[in-house]
Protein backbone atom coordinates (compact mmCIF):
# COMPACT_ATOMS: atom_id res chain seq x y z
CA UNK A 1 0.00 0.00 0.00
CA UNK A 2 1.50 3.19 -1.08
CA UNK A 3 1.31 6.94 1.57
CA UNK A 4 -1.85 7.61 0.32
CA UNK A 5 -3.69 4.43 0.86
CA UNK A 6 -2.32 4.31 3.94
CA UNK A 7 -3.52 7.82 5.33
CA UNK A 8 -7.18 6.84 3.28
CA UNK A 9 -7.13 3.77 5.42
CA UNK A 10 -6.17 5.78 8.52
CA UNK A 11 -8.73 8.08 7.95
CA UNK A 12 -11.75 5.75 7.20
CA UNK A 13 -10.42 3.34 10.15
CA UNK A 14 -10.36 6.73 12.34
CA UNK A 15 -13.71 8.37 11.21
CA UNK A 16 -15.28 4.75 11.76
CA UNK A 17 -14.55 5.19 15.65
CA UNK A 18 -16.29 8.91 15.43
CA UNK A 19 -19.54 7.74 14.32
CA UNK A 20 -22.91 8.35 16.21
CA UNK A 21 -23.49 5.51 18.90
CA UNK A 22 -26.51 5.08 21.02
CA UNK A 23 -24.15 3.69 23.98
CA UNK A 24 -21.99 6.07 24.51
CA UNK A 25 -22.49 8.96 27.48
CA UNK A 26 -23.69 12.13 26.10
CA UNK A 27 -20.37 13.90 27.01
CA UNK A 28 -18.72 11.30 24.79
CA UNK A 29 -21.21 11.98 22.28
CA UNK A 30 -20.11 15.72 22.78
CA UNK A 31 -16.60 14.94 22.14
CA UNK A 32 -17.00 13.16 18.93
CA UNK A 33 -19.37 15.02 16.97
CA UNK A 34 -16.78 18.39 17.75
CA UNK A 35 -13.94 16.21 16.63
CA UNK A 36 -15.57 15.82 13.17
CA UNK A 37 -17.39 18.91 12.95
CA UNK A 38 -13.82 20.74 13.73
CA UNK A 39 -12.42 18.48 10.77
CA UNK A 40 -15.16 19.24 8.40
CA UNK A 41 -14.36 22.79 8.69
CA UNK A 42 -10.82 22.21 8.16
CA UNK A 43 -11.09 20.14 4.93
CA UNK A 44 -13.29 23.08 4.12
CA UNK A 45 -11.10 26.36 4.66
CA UNK A 46 -8.19 24.27 3.17
CA UNK A 47 -6.17 24.04 6.45
CA UNK A 48 -5.82 22.85 10.10
CA UNK A 49 -6.17 19.49 11.48
CA UNK A 50 -8.09 16.55 10.87
CA UNK A 51 -8.77 13.89 13.87
CA UNK A 52 -5.01 15.42 15.28
CA UNK A 53 -3.22 15.42 11.68
CA UNK A 54 -2.30 18.42 10.32
CA UNK A 55 -3.66 18.68 6.47
CA UNK A 56 -0.02 18.98 4.85
CA UNK A 57 1.87 16.91 2.76
CA UNK A 58 1.96 14.98 -0.44
CA UNK A 59 -0.89 13.31 0.15
CA UNK A 60 -3.15 15.96 1.50
CA UNK A 61 -5.32 16.60 -2.14
CA UNK A 62 -6.17 12.56 -1.84
CA UNK A 63 -7.31 13.05 2.43
CA UNK A 64 -9.34 15.79 1.19
CA UNK A 65 -11.40 14.57 -1.62
CA UNK A 66 -12.01 11.72 0.21
CA UNK A 67 -12.56 13.23 3.60
CA UNK A 68 -14.83 16.23 2.33
CA UNK A 69 -18.43 14.05 1.90
CA UNK A 70 -17.77 11.59 4.27
CA UNK A 71 -17.02 14.67 6.92
CA UNK A 72 -20.35 15.69 6.23
CA UNK A 73 -22.67 13.02 6.22
CA UNK A 74 -20.86 12.39 9.37
CA UNK A 75 -21.68 15.91 10.78
CA UNK A 76 -25.31 15.60 9.37
CA UNK A 77 -25.56 12.22 11.24
CA UNK A 78 -24.52 13.41 14.32
CA UNK A 79 -26.49 16.25 14.11
CA UNK A 80 -29.75 13.67 13.90
CA UNK A 81 -28.42 12.17 16.44
CA UNK A 82 -28.32 14.55 19.06
CA UNK A 83 -32.18 15.67 18.04
CA UNK A 84 -33.49 12.21 17.75
CA UNK A 85 -31.61 11.17 21.34
CA UNK A 86 -32.34 14.37 23.12
CA UNK A 87 -34.41 16.84 21.34
CA UNK A 88 -34.26 19.94 22.59
CA UNK A 89 -31.05 19.78 24.46
CA UNK A 90 -29.50 18.02 21.88
CA UNK A 91 -30.66 20.95 19.26
CA UNK A 92 -29.29 23.20 21.29
CA UNK A 93 -26.05 21.40 22.02
CA UNK A 94 -25.51 21.11 18.59
CA UNK A 95 -25.75 25.16 18.11
CA UNK A 96 -23.89 25.50 21.13
CA UNK A 97 -20.75 23.51 19.46
CA UNK A 98 -21.48 24.86 15.58
CA UNK A 99 -21.20 28.28 17.37
CA UNK A 100 -18.34 27.70 19.49
CA UNK A 101 -16.48 26.70 16.14
CA UNK A 102 -18.36 29.62 13.78
CA UNK A 103 -19.86 26.65 11.84
CA UNK A 104 -22.74 28.80 10.26
CA UNK A 105 -24.70 26.16 8.15
CA UNK A 106 -25.24 24.51 11.68
CA UNK A 107 -26.98 27.80 13.13
CA UNK A 108 -30.12 27.70 12.02
CA UNK A 109 -33.06 30.14 13.18
CA UNK A 110 -36.75 31.35 12.07
CA UNK A 111 -36.33 35.34 10.77
CA UNK A 112 -35.96 37.23 13.51
CA UNK A 113 -39.90 38.69 14.91
CA UNK A 114 -40.49 42.46 14.82
CA UNK A 115 -42.52 44.28 17.67
CA UNK A 116 -44.58 47.07 16.99
CA UNK A 117 -44.20 48.54 20.72
CA UNK A 118 -40.24 48.26 20.62
CA UNK A 119 -40.26 49.38 17.44
CA UNK A 120 -42.30 52.64 18.18
CA UNK A 121 -40.24 52.92 21.53
CA UNK A 122 -36.90 52.97 19.77
CA UNK A 123 -38.32 55.60 17.31
CA UNK A 124 -39.73 58.15 19.98
CA UNK A 125 -36.80 57.52 22.09
CA UNK A 126 -34.35 58.80 19.28
CA UNK A 127 -36.57 61.42 17.99
CA UNK A 128 -36.60 62.85 21.40
CA UNK A 129 -32.98 62.76 21.92
CA UNK A 130 -32.43 64.55 18.77
CA UNK A 131 -33.95 67.36 20.27
CA UNK A 132 -36.73 68.91 22.46
CA UNK A 133 -38.43 69.99 19.01
CA UNK A 134 -38.80 66.53 17.22
CA UNK A 135 -39.80 64.48 20.08
CA UNK A 136 -42.86 62.53 19.94
CA UNK A 137 -46.00 63.81 21.41
CA UNK A 138 -46.53 62.71 24.95
CA UNK A 139 -43.18 62.71 25.84
CA UNK A 140 -44.23 65.08 28.45
CA UNK A 141 -42.41 68.42 30.26
CA UNK A 142 -38.70 68.67 31.39
CA UNK A 143 -38.69 67.16 35.03
CA UNK A 144 -41.92 65.07 34.75
CA UNK A 145 -41.76 61.90 35.79
CA UNK A 146 -43.31 58.96 33.46
CA UNK A 147 -46.91 57.54 34.29
CA UNK A 148 -45.80 54.28 33.85
CA UNK A 149 -46.03 53.10 38.17
CA UNK A 150 -44.44 49.64 37.10
CA UNK A 151 -40.82 51.28 36.88
CA UNK A 152 -38.81 51.51 40.38
CA UNK A 153 -38.43 54.31 42.33
CA UNK A 154 -34.45 54.91 41.70
CA UNK A 155 -34.88 54.59 37.80
CA UNK A 156 -38.33 57.33 38.40
CA UNK A 157 -36.20 59.87 40.68
CA UNK A 158 -32.76 59.25 38.39
CA UNK A 159 -35.27 60.60 35.31
CA UNK A 160 -36.20 63.88 37.71
CA UNK A 161 -32.89 64.73 38.34
CA UNK A 162 -31.02 63.61 34.85
CA UNK A 163 -33.53 65.81 33.29
CA UNK A 164 -31.82 69.48 35.80
CA UNK A 165 -28.47 67.95 35.17
CA UNK A 166 -27.24 71.56 34.60
CA UNK A 167 -29.70 74.63 34.61
CA UNK A 168 -30.30 75.05 30.80
CA UNK A 169 -31.72 72.05 28.84
CA UNK A 170 -29.57 70.18 26.12
CA UNK A 171 -30.59 71.22 22.65
CA UNK A 172 -30.08 67.76 21.53
CA UNK A 173 -27.25 64.52 20.59
CA UNK A 174 -27.01 63.63 17.25
CA UNK A 175 -28.12 59.53 16.92
CA UNK A 176 -25.78 57.19 16.06
CA UNK A 177 -27.46 53.72 14.88
CA UNK A 178 -25.48 50.71 13.87
CA UNK A 179 -27.80 48.36 11.88
CA UNK A 180 -27.78 44.29 12.24
CA UNK A 181 -25.85 42.61 9.17
CA UNK A 182 -27.58 40.79 6.67
CA UNK A 183 -26.22 37.73 8.71
CA UNK A 184 -28.43 38.80 11.65
CA UNK A 185 -30.47 35.56 12.15
CA UNK A 186 -27.48 33.40 12.29
CA UNK A 187 -25.34 35.72 14.55
CA UNK A 188 -28.31 35.93 16.91
CA UNK A 189 -28.82 31.64 16.82
CA UNK A 190 -24.46 32.11 17.49
CA UNK A 191 -25.40 34.22 20.53
CA UNK A 192 -28.68 31.84 21.68
CA UNK A 193 -26.62 28.95 21.29
CA UNK A 194 -24.20 30.42 24.24
CA UNK A 195 -26.57 32.50 26.06
CA UNK A 196 -30.01 30.84 26.28
CA UNK A 197 -33.18 32.11 23.68
CA UNK A 198 -34.03 35.88 23.75
CA UNK A 199 -37.05 37.62 25.41
CA UNK A 200 -39.25 38.86 22.33
CA UNK A 201 -38.44 42.33 23.11
CA UNK A 202 -34.71 41.88 23.16
CA UNK A 203 -35.12 39.84 20.20
CA UNK A 204 -37.00 42.68 18.71
CA UNK A 205 -34.47 45.32 19.89
CA UNK A 206 -31.49 43.42 18.18
CA UNK A 207 -33.41 42.98 14.97
CA UNK A 208 -34.14 46.73 14.58
CA UNK A 209 -30.58 47.84 15.27
CA UNK A 210 -27.22 46.52 16.71
CA UNK A 211 -25.90 49.69 18.77
CA UNK A 212 -27.35 52.89 19.43
CA UNK A 213 -25.30 55.92 20.88
CA UNK A 214 -25.58 59.80 21.82
CA UNK A 215 -22.39 61.48 19.89
CA UNK A 216 -21.93 65.56 20.64
CA UNK A 217 -20.95 66.10 17.02
CA UNK A 218 -20.84 70.10 17.48
CA UNK A 219 -23.32 70.84 14.56
CA UNK A 220 -27.51 70.08 14.10
CA UNK A 221 -28.40 66.94 15.57
CA UNK A 222 -28.90 64.40 13.21
CA UNK A 223 -29.57 60.75 12.62
CA UNK A 224 -25.91 59.33 11.61
CA UNK A 225 -24.32 56.04 10.83
CA UNK A 226 -22.12 54.33 13.45
CA UNK A 227 -18.53 55.37 13.67
CA UNK A 228 -15.75 53.30 13.44
CA UNK A 229 -15.06 54.53 16.50
CA UNK A 230 -16.63 56.26 19.01
CA UNK A 231 -15.93 59.01 20.74
CA UNK A 232 -14.74 59.03 24.68
CA UNK A 233 -17.34 61.28 25.44
CA UNK A 234 -20.09 59.11 23.72
CA UNK A 235 -23.39 57.93 25.46
CA UNK A 236 -24.02 54.39 24.89
CA UNK A 237 -27.70 53.03 24.99
CA UNK A 238 -27.83 49.90 23.59
CA UNK A 239 -24.39 47.82 23.02
CA UNK A 240 -23.72 46.02 19.58
CA UNK A 241 -24.53 42.08 20.10
CA UNK A 242 -20.61 41.04 19.74
CA UNK A 243 -19.88 43.07 23.03
CA UNK A 244 -22.79 41.20 25.23
CA UNK A 245 -21.50 39.88 27.89
CA UNK A 246 -23.05 37.18 30.82
CA UNK A 247 -22.85 38.64 34.32
CA UNK A 248 -23.22 35.97 37.26
CA UNK A 249 -25.10 36.67 40.34
CA UNK A 250 -24.70 35.38 43.38
CA UNK A 251 -27.45 33.99 45.42
CA UNK A 252 -26.96 36.85 48.48
CA UNK A 253 -27.14 39.43 45.58
CA UNK A 254 -30.94 39.10 44.94
CA UNK A 255 -34.12 38.05 46.29
CA UNK A 256 -34.50 35.64 43.24
CA UNK A 257 -31.40 34.31 44.36
CA UNK A 258 -28.45 33.23 41.84
CA UNK A 259 -29.00 34.50 38.29
CA UNK A 260 -27.50 35.39 34.64
CA UNK A 261 -27.38 38.53 33.33
CA UNK A 262 -27.15 39.90 29.97
CA UNK A 263 -25.53 43.18 29.63
CA UNK A 264 -27.28 46.05 27.72
CA UNK A 265 -24.80 48.91 27.93
CA UNK A 266 -22.25 49.86 30.16
CA UNK A 267 -22.78 52.77 32.33
CA UNK A 268 -20.69 55.99 32.54
CA UNK A 269 -18.98 55.68 35.90
CA UNK A 270 -17.06 53.08 38.16
CA UNK A 271 -17.29 52.07 41.76
CA UNK A 272 -14.30 52.34 43.41
CA UNK A 273 -13.07 50.82 46.62
CA UNK A 274 -10.30 49.64 48.70
CA UNK A 275 -9.25 46.28 49.70
CA UNK A 276 -6.12 45.32 52.21
CA UNK A 277 -3.82 42.81 50.95
CA UNK A 278 -0.65 41.61 53.20
CA UNK A 279 -1.10 45.15 55.24
CA UNK A 280 -1.35 47.29 51.73
CA UNK A 281 -4.67 49.03 50.98
CA UNK A 282 -5.36 48.38 47.11
CA UNK A 283 -7.97 50.66 45.29
CA UNK A 284 -10.05 48.27 42.70
CA UNK A 285 -13.01 49.09 40.46
CA UNK A 286 -16.03 47.64 39.17
CA UNK A 287 -17.89 48.37 36.04
CA UNK A 288 -20.90 49.22 36.11
CA UNK A 289 -23.89 48.01 33.66
CA UNK A 290 -27.75 48.33 33.22
CA UNK A 291 -28.64 44.58 31.75
CA UNK A 292 -31.85 42.10 30.97
CA UNK A 293 -32.20 39.16 32.92
CA UNK A 294 -31.62 36.10 30.75
CA UNK A 295 -34.76 34.88 29.37
CA UNK A 296 -36.80 38.00 30.45
CA UNK A 297 -36.96 41.74 29.01
CA UNK A 298 -36.35 43.30 32.58
CA UNK A 299 -33.87 45.60 32.95
CA UNK A 300 -31.47 45.68 35.96
CA UNK A 301 -28.76 47.90 37.18
CA UNK A 302 -25.69 46.70 39.02
CA UNK A 303 -21.89 46.39 38.92
CA UNK A 304 -19.94 43.80 37.24
CA UNK A 305 -18.61 41.47 40.09
CA UNK A 306 -20.58 38.12 41.41
CA UNK A 307 -22.00 39.55 44.54
CA UNK A 308 -23.06 42.97 43.54
CA UNK A 309 -26.47 43.48 44.26
CA UNK A 310 -28.65 43.75 40.87
CA UNK A 311 -31.66 46.27 41.29
CA UNK A 312 -34.43 45.67 39.21
CA UNK A 313 -35.46 49.16 37.12
CA UNK A 314 -38.06 48.21 34.73
CA UNK A 315 -40.61 45.45 33.99
CA UNK A 316 -39.71 45.34 30.45
CA UNK A 317 -37.34 47.18 27.64
CA UNK A 318 -40.75 49.09 26.17
CA UNK A 319 -41.17 50.39 29.70
CA UNK A 320 -37.50 51.35 30.34
CA UNK A 321 -37.38 52.84 26.69
CA UNK A 322 -40.37 54.89 27.08
CA UNK A 323 -38.91 55.67 30.98
CA UNK A 324 -35.83 57.40 29.12
CA UNK A 325 -37.44 59.36 26.63
CA UNK A 326 -39.37 60.63 29.32
CA UNK A 327 -36.25 62.85 30.10
CA UNK A 328 -34.87 63.12 26.81
CA UNK A 329 -32.49 64.97 25.35
CA UNK A 330 -30.96 64.44 28.79
CA UNK A 331 -30.54 60.90 28.72
CA UNK A 332 -26.93 61.39 29.74
CA UNK A 333 -27.66 63.02 33.31
CA UNK A 334 -30.03 60.26 33.71
CA UNK A 335 -27.44 57.67 33.85
CA UNK A 336 -25.51 59.28 35.78
CA UNK A 337 -27.46 59.94 38.41
CA UNK A 338 -28.53 55.53 38.53
CA UNK A 339 -24.74 55.10 38.80
CA UNK A 340 -24.69 57.64 41.18
CA UNK A 341 -27.13 55.73 43.26
CA UNK A 342 -25.99 52.41 42.83
CA UNK A 343 -22.33 53.29 43.59
CA UNK A 344 -23.19 55.94 46.49
CA UNK A 345 -19.97 57.59 47.83
CA UNK A 346 -17.91 54.98 46.10
CA UNK A 347 -18.77 56.24 43.05
CA UNK A 348 -16.54 57.88 40.20
CA UNK A 349 -17.80 59.64 36.99
CA UNK A 350 -15.84 57.95 33.40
Amino acid sequence: MDGAGRLLAWFAETLARHQPDDAVSFTEAQARFTSVLQGLIAVERGGGMVFGMVLAGEHVNALVRAALPALAEAALAWRAHFERRHGARGRQEVARIAADLRYAPFLDRAPLRADAAVDEALARLIDACLGPPRAAPGAGERGTPPADDRIDDALRSALVRGSFASSAPRAGWSVAVKTPSPDRAREVAAFEARRGALHPQIEALYASVDGLALLDLGSSPARVPWPAVLPPAAVVLVSPLEKVTVLRKSSSSSRMGAMDLLTLVPLPGHIVHTECDHGVEVELTVALYLAVRVGTAEIYMTAGDYTSPVHLLAPDLVSFLRALRSAAPRVDGVLAALVEALGGRGWRAG
